[in-house]
């Protein structure tokens, strides 16, 4: 009887805590914490980043998993449901971008942007939703001397929405179907976009690829881009490539034609690193209203991108010097910084 009642008062404290292993370990690291000297400050200030970093991560994380439920849920009602219990191979993902850009005497222009790619996987990976408000890769200094997209108005380049179906989409042929909503010309418009494209290889190095895409609005009427691109690896050395890019935009109510032409050298420097610099140059082969010269100017220009901290964070460094028609041809400078995130898997 003693040894029983020895054995239910032991239990007794066991279940309120009185005895308990994790008290028992906790009262170890207390002993041992007092015995331990104090920490620095520099050991204090490392623990902050070490924690300010995790919390990041964390945070990306748990974004990029809400994001690939959104994807789930969306797809559901895309797909069939019951086909598949779990989503496989799914590349969609969202990118963040934030633009502080100084064109030649102008003011400092920051504007944020989201563009955001869907991949539906139960549709046999037909159908993507592509919503974006960013704008074209274009002339940083002067009047957009080097794009083929010129004459726009400042409602071309804000948000569109649209769903598309992938009638084809190997590694060298793709044949695209959008249908969407955009604002343009100051208006919100419905639009469709028939998107062709081939790519081919010449040699070793060479690869050319041709590709045309047919917009037609249902307020502003059509546009269509014409696009020849050739790419030369290994150009000189291995992590060097050479690159042209033509392209040539016809619009609903302009006359002729604008073609945009891009000449580039670009390295690698390692995974994280890659440096580029460009030649843009614009030309009207015909004058609209409001168009006084053909020759839209040139601009030379280095665009420095680099992966840092985090594999999905990147900042872009771009100065340039341009020659744009609207400022009479005269030198300007301008430069653009570009902050990036890439939530989900791209």
């Amino acid at each position: 009887m003693p040894k029983l009642g020895c054995l239910l008062a032991l239990a007794v404290l066991i279940q309120f805590g009185g005895i308990t292993d994790s008290a028992a370990a906790e009262s170890d690291r207390t002993e041992t914490w007092l015995l331990e000297p104090p920490k620095n400050n520099d050991e204090e200030d490392v623990g902050i980043v070490e924690k300010a970093t995790e919390y990041v991560d964390v945070a990306q994380r748990q974004a990029s998993e809400g994001f690939n439920n959104f994807v789930i849920q969306v797809d559901d009602f895309f797909g069939d449901a019951t086909a598949s219990d779990s989503v496989i191979n799914n590349d969609s993902w969202a990118r963040l971008r934030l633009d502080a850009k100084k064109p030649a005497d102008e003011k400092i222009d920051i504007k944020p942007s989201l563009k955001l790619r869907v991949v539906l996987p139960q549709t046999e990976r037909r159908f993507k939703l592509l919503f974006s408000t960013e704008e074209d890769d274009i002339s940083v200094g002067g009047d957009n001397v080097g794009g083929a997209s010129g004459g726009a108005t400042d409602g071309d380049q804000n948000a569109s929405f649209a769903i598309r179906f992938i009638r084809s989409a190997r590694s060298k042929v793709k044949l695209n179907l959008d249908l969407g909503i955009r604002q343009r010309d100051s208006d919100l418009q419905y639009f469709t976009r028939l998107s062709t494209g081939l790519t081919r290889d010449f040699g070793q190095f060479w690869t050319a690829g041709v590709s045309n895409s047919y917009y037609y609005y249902n307020k502003s009427g059509f546009e269509d881009k014409l696009t020849f691109t050739f790419r030369r690896a290994q150009f000189v050395r291995e992590d060097v490539i050479f690159r042209s890019f033509t392209e040539f935009n016809w619009r609903n109510r302009r006359s002729g034609s604008i073609i945009g032409q891009t000449l580039g050298v670009y390295k690698q420097f390692g995974e994280r690193k890659s440096l580029a610099f460009e030649l843009l140059a614009a030309y009207h082969t015909a004058l609209s209203d409001g168009l006084e010269d053909r020759f839209r100017g040139h601009e030379f220009r280095f665009r420095w991108r680099h992966n840092v901290w985090r594999p999905w964070f990147y900042y872009e460094f771009w100065p340039s010097v341009s020659w744009p028609a609207t400022n009479n041809y005269d030198q300007s400078y301008g430069a653009l910084l570009r902050v990036e995130m890439v939530i989900g898997q791209r």
